[in-house]
């Protein structure tokens, strides 16, 4: 292939703009396709040139004592044709300078699940590939140039009212006597937040004389992550890894008329304390977010993760209970929430103002005399040569 083809991001800026799960913002890819000849005097042919994106699930897991491997590949969002040559229009360029606007699916209608790298387990990667066709006689694309994306979603940080309501549960007690609640402030954590849970027992009314016989043991409080992979050979294999864990032992306490309430706090584990106490491992792949945690919630064709807040309240006197809750485990943190409330304004307002157009290119045609001394060639007698400051 007598062309070199690059795809270049925004100066000073990623490849994506907005914010994917906001969709409000026009999440979107934006950049510029470079095809340059390969050496000077031989001009290339273009016929056709179009992105498309496209994300890689990479699924390991452990089937009767096997080491399974699945890896799917999925197209997401329309091509963009950046160039189509005319039948009878010019075709052979020196140079060609094609500004994109790739716009990402909305996220309410098509699966986008962020970049993440979680160990040996699971990877989620997109990459963005340059397909190009030269001549007519070429019948299919061809790869010429890719390059890897980064997609982080915001659809869960602690900015939203859903998130920042809180959330309460309650449960009975199999044999009737107490009722047992679990009350959360926020319903969305990231690295380092504090998860502050409020554990109350109180008496069933209606059987004071057995409910008056209850002690508390104890109350336990989990973080639990619950990973799901979707396969078509085994159907779809669970595992859930406890985060973290905090016990609070009460002794016995005898149960008051009026109930018994118990704040238990932690925090969310970082990256570093991930892998050192569980499976995950930090990675610096390409396309793979630089974030201070593990793993997060997520939901792929493949994967899916979820995470829970689970209560066991041990008790004398009557059968003990268990509750669960669901929660949202983001990248990101409530300090660094509060510092996106702005930019995410922003980028509301510029997606209301900007129009969806094509752009047009920079060609540098072969039959152009000054074409390759505008590409920094200097003609000499015995040919072309790259001008170079040293």
């Amino acid at each position: 292939m007598p062309v070199q083809v690059n795809i270049r991001g925004p100066p000073n800026s990623d490849f994506v703009l907005g914010y994917p799960g906001i969709d409000a913002t026009w999440p979107r890819i934006a950049g510029v396709v470079e095809l340059r000849s390969e050496s000077a005097g031989q001009p290339f042919k273009l016929k056709s040139i179009k992105l498309q994106l496209y994300r890689t699930e990479d699924i390991q897991y452990t089937s009767t004592l096997l080491t399974q491997k699945v890896e799917q590949s999925y197209a997401v969002g329309r091509e963009v044709v950046l160039f189509e040559a005319h039948p009878t229009g010019q075709n052979t360029f020196y140079a060609v300078d094609l500004p994109f606007v790739y716009s990402l699916p909305l996220s309410r209608e098509v699966l986008l699940p962020a970049s993440m790298h979680v160990s040996k387990q699971a990877k989620i990667t997109y990459r963005l590939d340059a397909l190009l066709k030269e001549s007519e006689n070429q019948s299919n694309f061809e790869t010429a140039a890719y390059c890897p994306i980064t997609i982080v979603r915001y659809d869960s940080i602690r900015i939203f009212q859903q998130y920042l309501q809180g959330n309460s549960l309650m449960k009975e007690s199999d044999d009737k006597v107490v009722y047992v609640t679990l009350q959360l402030d926020y319903t969305s954590f990231g690295p380092g937040d504090v998860v502050r849970v409020v554990a109350g027992v109180t008496p069933n009314p209606d059987w004071p004389h057995r409910s008056g016989k209850v002690k508390l043991q104890q109350i336990t409080v989990k973080l639990e992550e619950e990973m799901k992979i979707n396969t078509t050979s085994d159907g779809t294999i669970s595992k859930s890894t406890t985060v973290r864990s905090q016990r609070v032992v009460l002794n016995s306490v005898k149960l008051a008329p009026n109930g018994l309430y118990h704040e238990i706090t932690f925090s969310v584990p970082m990256s570093d304390h991930c892998a050192k106490d569980s499976f995950y491992i930090p990675s610096n792949d390409d396309g793979i977010p630089n974030v201070t945690i593990a793993s997060f919630s997520t939901a792929s064709s493949l994967l899916t993760v979820n995470y829970y807040i689970s209560m066991v309240v041990k008790m004398s006197g009557c059968k003990d209970v268990e509750l669960r809750m669901p929660i949202a485990i983001t990248a990101f943190n409530k300090d660094v929430c509060v510092s996106l409330i702005a930019p995410i304004n922003n980028a509301i307002e510029i997606a209301r103002a900007v129009t969806l157009q094509k752009h047009q290119g920079t060609f540098i045609l072969a039959n152009d005399r000054s074409a390759l001394q505008s590409l920094g060639y200097l003609k000499l007698t015995n040919g072309y040569r790259r001008i170079q400051i040293e």
